[in-house]
């Protein structure tokens, strides 16, 4: 597998999983909801992170559904009544086959160079008739809308290249949530459907949030002075600073 660039564990991690949640629960909420998951599903969460996801299904299934919960570090997730969280690793352990109502996966085959073969392990895991959902980033899209100096703009697009070109280095595709609609058609599931959305983050919110822990977590390989990573850090909170999001792009599909 692609080393993960942002690590798994890390004083950082729980800012960033707060800002993937603030930023992305409703609306994955909002999409598992409209395929009509109920009492008595079986589901299953890959790269649980923070635990927010496997949280709320377990809720949503309950009292006879049952939630299985994985990632490689578990230190944040929550073994419930009706959770079992299991330590595993996406690309060389294996999943049962024919056995969830619902998969779910977001921001993890991004990073993963054998992302297409994890795809077919999760569509294998689903029982006929079951969903596959995924929640990526395309992270091309991204500008600057607003600052008060030209400086400070080209300041965050060169934060931006540099991140983007250690993605790269560390094996995730860039533009992978551009084409997860193509890949859920090419592994065979029906009723594939998707949605496309960029926002304007403001300085502050989850979304320049999110930039500023994740340029933290990889701050001694940016090509940045002190003061220019310090700079970088004020406009990620500074309400004068206006950027377009990455692409946040959603796909499911039916076996």
């Amino acid at each position: 597998m692609g080393t993960y660039l942002f690590g798994n564990t890390g004083e950082l991690l729980d800012p960033q999983f707060d800002a993937l949640s603030s930023l992305l629960d409703a609306g994955t909420f909002a999409r598992v909801e409209q395929l009509g998951i109920a009492d008595g599903w079986r589901c299953l969460e890959v790269g649980g992170g923070g635990g927010s996801v496997a949280n709320w299904l377990a809720d949503v299934v309950a009292p006879s559904g049952h939630v299985t919960v994985t990632d490689i570090d578990v230190t944040r997730l929550e073994e419930r009544d009706n959770v079992t969280v299991l330590e595993h690793d996406v690309v060389s352990n294996i999943l049962p086959g024919n056995a969830f109502d619902l998969v779910h996966a977001r921001l993890v085959l991004f990073h993963l160079p054998a992302r297409d073969a994890v795809l077919r392990k999760l569509r294998d895991a689903l029982r006929p008739g079951g969903w596959l959902v995924l929640d990526e980033f395309d992270c091309l899209p991204l500008e600057v809308l607003k600052t008060g100096d030209p400086d400070d703009a080209k300041l965050i697009m060169r934060v931006k290249n540099a991140l983007l070109t250690l993605l790269e280095q560390a094996g995730a595709e860039l533009a992978w949530g551009a084409r997860i609609e193509k890949a859920l058609l090419d592994t065979g599931l029906h009723d594939v459907s998707g949605s496309r959305e960029v926002q304007e983050w403001e300085g502050g919110s989850p979304g320049c949030r999110l930039l500023a822990t994740s340029a933290r977590q990889v701050r001694a390989k940016l090509p940045l002075s002190d003061d220019e990573f310090d700079r970088y850090l004020e406009l990620m909170a500074s309400p004068d600073t206006v950027v377009s999001s990455y692409a946040m792009c959603s796909a499911q599909g039916r076996r």
